[in-house]
């Protein structure tokens, strides 16, 4: 999509919420607010045609990078949540835990993961859905600070929060007042900030990257194609969201599938009724030269030629003016679908060629008769009746 709206959540409900429309074709800020709240009601239209990023709050999402036995596979994967049981401090079956990709520690395998609270994370999905919003991905907020040396600290100051990524795989959300011993406890030497930040830090080196200073969700929309994380696995994962027309008409639907198909059944055996007579046709047109024609050789396939042969034999006769009106007849045939003569009969005094015809509606005849027209022709078209799925009614065709 050309367009994505970045949602950053916060730990409560009663937390701001923070929004941002952003084009990825021009990179830029569209549109950007606040909400005081979870009320996302009111991101409804904003998130329709546009991807929607949620950001999670630092602080509830914990990075870790988990060492394995062996390379990563499908039964490390169900095996996971027993190999950090021990290293997590609440019950291993109330959190998520998503993973990013394999990787190596010095020379042992191993896998970067991403877990929080999954009933928190329920929750905060169950706004989303009652709001007819449509998640595609869910990232945590520091996570998508910028990142150029593992030895170098990046921070950015959100509302009340200052968002760290102090190496790849290491992320915190700090209040104010804690910053400074945060980054004491942390053992943090340089940091690259994308706000002004008027704290000092003893032996700490700031470097401000003030060509890159920006909203902060803007700054996190241009690290998105960087970042491979998502939350949207397993229990999460994004499903697609069915209309609501969908479930107001489901019923409907599967009746007027049963209706469709018990059509089609009808029709195919009425196609199979029509191919039949249409090789009764093309018998009946075989005899018919044949009649004309005693002692002749027919060919179905070259019928056409012979009787053009056949018209440019006689020089005249009656069963010239009869042949050439057929052959007439014939190329606007074949220009007319689902039409089809029923009886054919010859008037030689009149030079007049009757006809009982079926079409598939009243605009086939006309369209009959304009193109016999066209060929010069006299067309007198008798009454139309409808016969259900067809029309059937007479022409008059005659010669010069």
């Amino acid at each position: 999509m050309k367009e994505m709206l970045l949602i950053r959540i916060g730990t409560k409900s009663s937390n701001a919420v923070h929004w941002l429309i952003w084009s990825s074709v021009d990179e830029q800020i569209i549109a950007s607010g606040e909400l005081p709240s979870c009320d996302l009601s009111i991101l409804e239209e904003k998130a329709q045609s546009r991807e929607t990023v949620v950001l999670l709050p630092s602080d509830q999402v914990t990075l870790k990078t988990v060492p394995l036995p062996t390379k990563w596979g499908r039964k490390l994967e169900q095996a996971l949540p027993y190999l950090i049981e021990e290293q997590i401090a609440q019950d291993i079956d109330s959190i998520f835990i998503a993973t990013e990709q394999a990787t190596m520690v010095d020379d042992k395998h191993a896998i970067r993961i991403a877990y929080c609270d999954k009933a928190w994370l329920q929750n905060w999905l169950s706004y989303f859905s009652k709001a007819n919003i449509e998640v595609h991905r869910l990232i945590p907020d520091a996570l998508l600070l910028p990142s150029d040396d593992e030895a170098t600290a990046h921070m950015v100051q959100l509302g009340d929060q200052w968002l760290l990524k102090y190496s790849n795989w290491q992320i915190a959300a700090i209040e104010s007042s804690w910053l400074a011993t945060f980054i004491k406890a942390a053992n943090i030497t340089h940091i690259k900030h994308y706000c002004p930040v008027n704290v000092e830090f003893a032996g700490v080196q700031l470097e401000a990257k003030q060509e890159q200073f920006d909203l902060p969700l803007a700054l996190f929309a241009k690290q998105l194609p960087l970042q491979k994380l998502t939350l949207n696995q397993g229990t999460f994962a994004v499903k697609k969201k069915q209309p609501q027309w969908w479930s107001d008409w489901r019923s409907g639907l599967f009746a007027a599938s049963a209706a469709l198909v018990a059509f089609v059944v009808v029709k195919s055996v009425q196609l199979v009724a029509l191919n039949k007579e249409v090789e009764q046709l093309k018998a009946q047109a075989v005899q018919t030269y044949q009649d004309a024609f005693p002692g002749k050789v027919v060919r179905p396939h070259l019928l056409r030629s012979q009787l053009r042969n056949a018209l440019a034999g006689l020089d005249g006769s009656p069963s010239t003016n009869f042949l050439k009106l057929t052959e007439q007849l014939v190329t606007v045939l074949t220009q007319v679908n689902a039409f089809s003569i029923e009886t054919m009969r010859f008037d030689q005094r009149r030079n007049e060629l009757r006809i009982r015809a079926r079409g598939k509606d009243f605009q086939s005849f006309g369209q009959v008769k304009a193109l016999l027209e066209q060929l010069g022709l006299e067309v007198d078209q008798g009454s139309l009746n409808n016969d259900g799925d067809f029309i059937i009614g007479e022409l008059r065709v005659k010669g010069a």
